[in-house]
């Protein structure tokens, strides 16, 4: 459909406030913040989106890394935390398999029977590798 040239040359002007077409320092400043805003905040959506999870495996891992700095009883009764929540996320979960759950459960068993002694005979390293080896090769997420 063409536009009759008669018809466009009626149509009044654009009206538009006195001020619009002028630019100044206040609206780039203004144009500036919106953008830095957003801009900020498109950041943090991606940010809390793509953040790669971290499995249990490497969460235990450092949890045990941080017991290494304590004393061994105070380790102990890290070791026997850490143990009771993977325990309990392995009875909820489906992922692992029941040797891993007898495996938690053996190693909470020990950790109980000298967790209340003077002095524990449990090498805290070697519960250190049991504890991660309950993940098998996988990793365990």
């Amino acid at each position: 459909m063409a536009a009759d040239p008669d018809l466009v040359a009626q149509l009044r002007p654009v009206r538009l406030p006195p001020d619009f077409t002028a630019y100044d320092w206040h609206g780039g400043l203004a144009i500036f913040a919106l953008a830095l805003v957003a801009g900020l905040a498109l950041a943090f959506v991606l940010r809390v989106f793509t953040r790669p999870s971290i499995s249990a495996k490497a969460a235990a891992a450092r949890e045990l890394a941080l017991a290494r700095s304590l004393a061994p009883d105070q380790r102990l009764v890290r070791q026997s935390r850490l143990v009771a929540s993977l325990r309990q996320r392995a009875e909820g979960n489906g992922r692992h398999t029941e040797a891993a759950r007898r495996q938690l459960a053996e190693i909470r068993a020990a950790i109980d029977a000298e967790l209340y002694r003077p002095s524990p005979s449990l090498d805290p390293d070697a519960l250190d590798a049991a504890i991660l080896q309950t993940f098998g090769r996988r990793g365990g997420r």
